[in-house]
């Protein structure tokens, strides 16, 4: 019993499953989890180490190296990067590609344990090493807290608040604040005053620090309690602090109590300086950074959260706003809608096409198979954790002509098969006996064309994963439909045409039946018209640009903006301040969220955050619709030019894909910093003097001051003063020294010990105190003198080698070609021995990509020939079918050309996944016409009923499949693939129609010979 006999046969249960099917298939829509874009694993750590005081280069050496070196011992290790800063050491752990998402949390453990071990060999004050590998993390959702003249630690309460409001929603997995301005407590204290006290600098820290500890007192036993005894002694309120009583004098001579609010200046401030910023539409915000846990319907929690914002804001004080910055409900509920218009329009047209050439009931059967399939398709998603988003819902469209290919062969054969006078019921089971098989086989091969996206380990498969899952079960899904479904629909409702007994059909031949006995009777002459086509198309393939990814089409771009190193953060905030005022004045714009000191919140998988960096600001520009950013980002180019002619300000936009990199980058590496600063600068002009590049730079950038005090050790021992002494007072007339912590609600606020502010000028005059000691001495009697240097304070090293990158963006021309221009005379540039140059950027993520697809294509097409072989148990079909798949460059080439899409890493992918259908559809036409010779027919009459027999059902597949894929030409994700799959798909059919009746010819002309000397003998 074969399926088509079994649904028949038992079409009241098969056709209750359906029903349960539509049912279950409308209920998985609604429940999917939706996204707007794919997730991927970032397999990517850092390890941040803090070393005060030290300088880049021993940050370097004393750290950075000995913690990489401790790394390298990881198996999985792929490639270390790290960044060395005055005082601190960032380390970018990037695992294989091949770790499996499962085996993170091993891998984090063990990067743990090595860090922990490598500690032992730091310095003892670079202890402290966070480890972050929450680098997956995406907060699609961000929120601004801002107000006109409101206090920041008021803002801070606003925002805590909403923080807990939100956290309350199921679906919530992580909130976090940015740019909160932390408190501080200022303890200002006068060297004359503790000289007129008596008092020593270690007796004020230790009083203080001592008095602010919690103990535990114990308990008293009362009857049958136990009552404890509290003696708190943690500091609550700056009243605390004044009324501290402190013991002045030396040793046991001193008796004399000194209340500290009597002798210092004790207030409330902020941090200064800030270690971040943030504002919205000028204003100070705090912005809010939400993380929605993994599968959730992302667009009803949106609703969620709006309600909750919506009800607090009421609550919130005139002047006091919630503002959405990045609000990822919305991009997807409008991805979606776009993308299910898409996929109707695409339904729409595969039925009329089919109602226009197979008429009403047999498109309306292959429609109604269609539906089924997505549902059914629906249900797989649901149960397998696949989230409705731009790849999945594309997929959908890219496979729905497909979907329709055994569907429209089936009814195509059993109408043929009951047009001659076949019983219904016979028709329908002999027509699943014959293509069940052979159907199946060009199934799975159409699959096979997907598979070097599943076999690849690069993070643009990863992000792409979702093509291959979706294609390869709704495919198989189909098949099932079409072998069930399909003729139990047929069955129902078709019917044998009536045919006039004794009517003379019309004997005269039609043109395409000409033309295919031509191609039959003359093969060689047939095949030799098509070396024009293919030296035509390879005249035009060098003219089609190429763009591995493209950037996001959502209505935002980002202003990076870098003052030189050593900037102070409020010069960097004052110049943000400037572009905020004339961004609010343009047209284009939106509202803009501006981050001084760091960058957004990951709110995107490809956005990789910047280290934090004084002299560096960001602004988020939500613009009004995506097409106005090109005005917006040349006029800002040409005014940020004019008014900050010394900073290195950037527009960029939101990748797809890809990780947020410059378009061209070329990396030098090797030991000597000087040696790379020269060679960096030699590419740098050779970067600029092409006309399409702009934004160039290095990512060392340029070095920054240091003031270095000579120490007189003879004077300093004289005056009792140390190294130790002479920093403190330098970090007390600056930047404060923290001695402890004032306990205020949940918060822990730093208590800081300053004296008499100071500036460069006056410098030799700054009293410097013994610790112990009671008097003091001008820093000018302990010190030479002061040395202005200059240091790297931008280190980057990969693979404990350091690397200078030169990085530039393009414009006018795609990111290939620049660097196809630029290519020859950077790469001519001489390296000393040691150093060694390579490239990094979109050709970096282009070519790693491009050569593992390439590497796992003969998989899929060693599977695709396995299948072939034992579809046909020969070797010369299959040769044949294989021989068709470069027809479609052809096409392709053109058709790119025509609608003016480049060729990238999705239209890489279409042209495979365009092979399996060519060789579907070479199946199709190679098994009926072993099936016409199986019936006893003649070579060239096999050959020629066979062709024109299947060429309604070749066509129609090939019909739906390039037109239903029309509305993909207009996403910027799928554009190139479908581009690909309509040219490619088109030209390979009508060629292949002609081409592989004429290469079976020439393949089995031998058994034709053969045939015509057999008549021959009869006949004699």
């Amino acid at each position: 019993m074969n399926l088509a006999e079994f649904a028949i046969k038992q079409r009241t249960f098969v056709s209750f499953f359906c029903v349960l099917c539509i049912i279950a298939g409308t209920l998985s829509y609604f429940k999917l989890g939706k996204l707007e874009d794919p997730s991927f694993t970032v397999k990517s750590a850092v390890i941040v180490t803090l070393y005060p005081g030290a300088s880049a280069a021993e940050v370097e050496e004393q750290v950075t190296d000995k913690i990489e070196t401790k790394l390298q011992e990881m198996g999985s290790l792929w490639k270390l990067r790290s960044l060395s800063r005055p005082g601190s050491s960032m380390i970018f752990v990037d695992l294989q590609e091949a770790t499996n998402s499962k085996e993170l949390p091993q891998q984090w453990d063990l990067l743990r344990r090595k860090v922990a071990d490598s500690k032992l060999t730091l310095p003892a004050t670079a202890q402290i090493s966070i480890i972050q590998d929450e680098f997956s993390e995406v907060y699609g959702m961000l929120f601004a807290v801002s107000g006109d003249g409101i206090e920041p630690s008021q803002l801070r309460l606003y925002a805590k608040e909403l923080q807990r409001r939100l956290k309350t929603v199921e679906g919530i997995k992580k909130i976090e604040l940015h740019g909160v301005r932390n408190q501080v407590v200022n303890i200002d204290l006068p060297d004359e005053r503790l000289a007129e006290y008596g008092l020593s600098s270690a007796q004020v820290l230790n009083q203080l620090a001592s008095q602010n500890m919690t103990y535990d007192a114990g308990s008293f036993k009362a009857g049958i309690e136990r009552i404890r005894i509290d003696q708190g002694s943690a500091f609550t309120s700056l009243d605390d602090i004044r009324n501290l009583t402190i013991k002045g004098g030396v040793g046991n001579l001193g008796s004399g109590l000194i209340r500290l609010g009597d002798i210092a200046e004790i207030s409330m401030g902020y941090q200064t300086p800030a270690l971040s910023e943030s504002r919205f539409n000028g204003l100070d915000a705090i912005t809010l950074a939400v993380s929605p846990v993994n599968g959730i319907n992302v667009v009803s929690l949106g609703d969620s959260l709006n309600a909750i914002i919506a009800d607090y804001q009421q609550e919130l004080p005139i002047g006091v706003d919630i503002s959405n910055i990045a609000f990822q409900p919305e991009e997807v509920e409008k991805s979606i809608n776009n993308f299910v218009t898409n996929l109707l329009e695409s339904v729409a047209i595969v039925v009329v096409i089919l109602w226009l050439f197979m008429g009403f009931k047999s498109a309306l059967i292959v429609g109604s198979s269609l539906l089924l399939t997505i549902l059914l398709t629906l249900i797989y998603m649901k149960l397998t954790a696949i989230d409705l988003q731009r790849v999945s819902l594309g997929t959908f469209i890219l496979a729905l002509g497909m979907l329709v290919d055994n569907a429209i062969v089936v009814t195509d054969m059993i109408i043929a098969k009951l047009n001659k006078g076949i019983e219904r019921f016979n028709a329908c089971r002999d027509t699943i006996q014959e293509t069940a098989i052979p159907l199946l086989g060009a199934t799975v091969i159409a699959i096979m064309g997907a598979t070097p996206v599943l076999f690849s380990q690069t993070d643009s498969a990863e992000f792409a994963i979702s093509v291959f899952w979706v294609m390869c079960s709704s495919l198989l899904l189909s098949w099932l439909v079409a072998m069930t479904i399909t003729p139990l629909m047929c069955w129902l409702w078709i019917k044998p045409k009536q045919s006039n007994t004794g009517a003379e059909t019309d004997t005269k031949p039609s043109l395409y039946f000409r033309a295919v006995s031509f191609t039959v009777s003359n093969p060689l002459k047939t095949l030799t018209l098509l070396i024009p086509l293919l030296a035509i198309t390879a005249f035009v393939v060098p003219k089609i640009s190429v763009n591995f990814m493209p950037s996001s089409d959502r209505a935002m771009v980002f202003l990076d903006y870098w003052l030189p190193n050593g900037a102070q953060i409020e010069q960097t905030s004052e110049d943000m301040k400037k572009i905020e005022k004339w961004l609010l004045t343009q047209p284009e714009v939106s509202n803009i969220s501006t981050f001084v000191g760091a960058s957004a919140p990951r709110f995107s998988v490809t956005v990789e955050p910047e280290p934090f960096d004084a002299s560096y600001g960001q602004i988020l520009i939500n613009t009004r619709d995506y097409d106005s950013i090109v005005d917006l980002v040349e006029r800002g180019d040409q005014w940020l030019k004019t008014e900050f002619p010394h900073a290195e300000p950037r527009f960029r936009p939101l990748k797809l894909a890809t990780k947020d990199k410059y378009s061209i980058e070329a990396r030098f590496i090797g030991p000597d910093p000087d040696v790379l600063h020269q060679l960096s600068q030699q590419a740098q002009e050779v970067l600029a003097a092409n006309p399409h590049t702009k934004y160039i730079r290095d990512d060392w950038r340029q070095q920054s001051k240091v003031l270095v005090p000579v120490m007189n050790q003879e004077q300093a021992r004289r005056a009792g003063i140390n190294r130790t002494d002479v920093a403190l007072a330098i970090k007390r007339a600056t930047d404060g020294v923290t001695l402890s912590q004032l306990h205020q609600g949940d918060e822990l606020i730093p208590i800081k010990l300053r004296s008499a502010a100071a500036d460069i000028d006056s410098l030799e005059t700054l009293p410097v105190r013994s610790l112990l000691g009671l008097h003091s001495v001008p820093l000018g009697q302990v010190v030479d003198g002061f040395e202005l240097k200059t240091e790297e304070s931008m280190i980057w090293r990969r693979n404990r080698l350091p690397a200078i990158t030169v990085q530039a963006d393009v414009h006018g021309e795609t990111a290939s070609e620049v660097r196809l221009q630029v290519a020859e005379a950077i790469e001519a540039i001489e390296l000393p021995y040691g150093y060694q140059f390579e490239w990094g950027g979109e050709y970096y993520d282009e070519h790693r990509s491009v050569v593992d697809t390439f590497m796992q294509l003969p998989k899929a097409v060693l599977i695709m020939v396995i299948i072939l072989v034992a579809l046909f148990n020969g070797f010369k079909q299959p040769i044949i079918i294989m021989t068709t798949v470069p027809l479609a460059a052809t096409g392709a080439s053109w058709f790119l050309l025509l609608v003016d899409k480049p060729f990238g890493f999705m239209a890489l992918i279409g042209a495979i996944a365009l092979s399996g259908m060519i060789i579907k559809n070479g199946i199709v036409l190679m098994d009926q016409i072993e099936l016409e010779r199986a019936n006893g027919r003649p070579l060239e009459e096999a050959i020629t009923q066979a062709t024109l027999n299947r060429t309604m059902a070749i066509s129609m597949g090939a019909l739906t499949t390039a037109l239903g894929m029309i509305p993909l030409l207009s996403d910027r994700l799928f554009d190139q693939m479908a581009a690909t799959i309509i040219g490619g798909l088109a030209a390979a059919t009508v060629l292949s129609l002609f081409v592989m009746p004429a290469l079976y010819r020439l393949f089995y002309r031998s058994e034709s010979t053969q045939h015509i000397k057999e008549l021959s003998n009869e006949t004699a």
